[in-house]
């Protein structure tokens, strides 16, 4: 690991700092102000792809990088099953 490189601690204080900061931003956010919300939705954009790089990245360092993208792939088909079926109501 260079002296550039972020040690793992870095990696896990970022990714935790932008997990609190971001519930605070949205319990800060004016929910009846268009702009409020798309201001927050475009600052949590970029706080997610902060902390989801920095997690991936320690992932790898740490030699789990295949497993941890297995489990995000099959985490996300669950929640694309979810989506598929709701508002179906057992009507299906």
């Amino acid at each position: 690991m260079s002296e550039q490189e972020p040690t793992n601690a870095h990696l896990l204080a970022a990714s935790a700092a932008i997990a609190l900061e971001s519930r605070r931003l949205i319990e800060r956010t004016d929910r009846t102000s268009f702009q409020d919300v798309g201001d927050t939705l475009d600052a949590l954009h970029e706080h997610l792809a902060v902390a989801g790089g920095s997690l991936l990245f320690l992932a790898r360092r740490l030699g789990c990088e295949a497993e941890v993208e297995r489990m995000v792939k099959e985490g996300q088909q669950r929640v694309d099953a979810f989506r598929a079926c709701r508002g179906l109501g057992g009507r299906a």
